[in-house]
């Protein structure tokens, strides 16, 4: 690729990260990492992160967030998990191989 086609791609990221107040926060969340190496973190703490309220987290909000995810590498998941009541219920959330924490 040319010089001037990597600046135009550059200038393209750029503006995808500035437009969206979402992005920069996701960019740096990070997830637990369990003992097979794959990091997992839950939909709903990201929208805490994201200090999104109850009252707004709708279909929309979670299609959003599915979309700026897999743009960051995450993968889409859904497991049976112990929420905070010390229920097990099916959780979705996102995973990712631990070693792409860096890239």
């Amino acid at each position: 690729m040319s010089w001037s086609g990597k600046l135009e791609q550059a200038k393209v990221e750029m503006a995808a990260r500035n437009g969206d107040p979402w992005r920069l926060p996701l960019e740096r969340v990070r997830g637990k990492i369990d003992y097979d190496g794959i990091e997992r973190v839950t939909t709903q703490m990201l929208l805490d992160v994201l200090e999104v309220p109850q009252r707004k987290r709708r279909a929309g909000t979670y299609r959003h967030l599915s979309k700026l995810m897999v743009e960051l590498k995450w993968t889409p998941v859904r497991v049976r998990a112990r929420t905070r009541g010390d229920y097990l219920e099916t959780v979705r959330g996102y995973a990712r191989d631990a070693q792409c924490r860096s890239s």
